[in-house]
């Protein structure tokens, strides 16, 4: 009765930004409450916040790098399928032109 449904759309993608997102609440929790100096704290939170941005505009880029790839190879599948089509959509046209033009003959 139930069907284990498995997706290839980066289930481990949405896994792997939680963990990121966790570690760098956890590493900001942890940095809030040790006993540090103002100073010192809001350096080591400048240096994780940059730390965290770097991450994330690699993920981004990435993303947006696979995204960019796989819409090329769809674009040019469509292509592919598009000039297929419109050859059988030719050859289908030619044959009943073929055919007309021969029944047309015979009745004659």
């Amino acid at each position: 009765m139930y069907q284990n449904e498995q997706t290839s759309s980066g289930g481990g993608s949405g896994f792997a930004l939680g963990i990121l997102l966790g570690a760098v609440a956890g590493a900001g929790l942890a940095l809030l409450f040790a006993p540090k100096a103002g100073a010192e704290l809001r350096g080591d939170l400048s240096q994780s916040m940059s730390q965290w941005r770097d991450t994330a505009s690699r993920k981004v880029r990435d993303v947006a790098d696979r995204a960019g790839s796989q819409l090329s190879d769809l674009s040019a599948t469509a292509g592919r399928v598009k000039n297929a089509a419109a050859s059988a959509g030719r050859d289908a046209m030619d044959a009943a032109t073929d055919a007309s033009r021969g029944d047309g003959r015979s009745r004659m």
